[in-house]
This record gives structure tokens, C-alpha cells and sequence, in this order.
């Protein structure tokens, strides 16, 4: 697949940076990059469908299930520090990141 795309100023930069320090080509940094950025996003996916799973699991009567999960069903849902912060308006927010 050819790939054509316009890139700002900074973009251009970092990829310029990326060629120089790894003595890649251009098309061996793009592939590169688009390995990482797929492995990373692959592992926040598994993260959170497992997080899921926990979750529906707790319904089927499992003796494991947690006894507060209905209090705490966030922690549980986002099993890392970016859970959702629940405003004083009782509002649940989620920052951009």
C-alpha cells in the first residue's frame, strides 16, 4: 500500500528526528511506527475488554465476585488510575487525554 499524507511542521520534524537516529528509511519508520502504536493500542483494548469480562463475570453468581462491586464498579471498570473522577454535581466526567 502507498501511503500519501501531509504533515504539519512538528510532525515532520519527529519524523525526521526518528530517520536520523535510527537510520531508517522512511517507509521502515512508518511501518515501525504504526507496530507500536498497534501493539499499544491492541494491549489497551485486551486491558479493557478483561476489565469487562471481570465486570459481566461478577453477574454469573461467582463466589469470587467482589462484595462491593456495586459500589465501587469503577474501580473494577478502569483498573488503572484513569478512572473517571465524579464531579460534586454527582456529573461523572472523564478528561481529555
Amino acid at each position: 500500500m502507498r501511503i500519501n499524507a501531509r504533515l504539519d511542521n512538528n510532525a515532520a520534524d519527529k519524523l525526521d528526528y526518528l530517520q536520523q537516529q535510527t537510520g531508517l528509511s522512511l517507509s521502515d519508520v512508518v511501518r515501525e511506527s504504526i507496530e507500536h502504536y498497534y501493539a499499544e493500542v491492541r494491549h489497551r483494548a485486551e486491558r479493557d475488554a478483561a476489565g469487562l469480562d471481570a465486570l459481566v463475570g461478577a453477574f454469573d453468581g461467582s463466589a469470587d465476585a467482589p462484595t462491593d462491586l456495586s459500589a465501587d464498579y469503577k474501580r473494577y471498570l478502569w483498573a488503572d488510575d484513569s478512572a473517571p473522577d465524579s464531579g460534586d454535581d454527582g456529573q461523572t466526567s472523564r478528561a481529555a487525554g
